[in-house]
This record gives C-alpha cells, structure tokens and sequence, in this order.
C-alpha cells in the first residue's frame, strides 16, 4: 500500500475526482488522513481523505490566492517553510 501524502494548512492542493480536477487550499487537518479543504469563494470547507488529493511539486513557484464572492482576497495560512539541507 502506497503511502499518503501529508500536507500543511495554507497549502494549495489539487483535488481529482474522475476526471474533474479542482484547485483547493488546505484549511485544516481532521484526521489521520483527512483535511479540510477550501475549494470555492467562503470559508465554508470539504473534508476531504488524501488519497484525492496531490501535491502540486512546484508549489513554491505560485502564489494562490483565494477570492470572495465580491472579488476580495481570502487569506488563508501560508504552509510551513520546508526544511532544507544546506551546504556549508
């Protein structure tokens, strides 16, 4: 059994469903390997299990914002700066 992706509040995520993909911004963990996600305008979020979920590998390339109905910007938390090993 493959391993499920883990992933951080704030980051942005793609939800597949069949065919459909969907953009989303994780809200929260709820689980072991549930979260929820926002997929729409308002703060109103689908838990969703991991296993519909992928990482986006250049995520650190885009900054996603989320609107209101009005056309304002969301602002959902920004994830955790990943680790990375430095050469000295």
């Amino acid at each position: 059994m493959d391993k499920l992706p883990v992933f951080v509040p704030g980051e942005a995520v793609i939800y597949q469903n069949g065919d459909i993909m969907q953009l989303g911004i994780v809200k929260s963990v709820c689980g072991d390997d549930d979260y929820f996600v926002n997929y729409h305008t308002g703060d109103t979020a689908a838990r969703t299990n991991a296993r519909n979920l992928h990482k986006i590998a250049n995520n650190y390339a885009f900054h996603v914002l989320r609107l209101d109905t009005n056309g304002n910007e969301i602002i959902d938390r920004k994830p955790e700066e990943p680790e990375f090993d430095t050469i000295e």
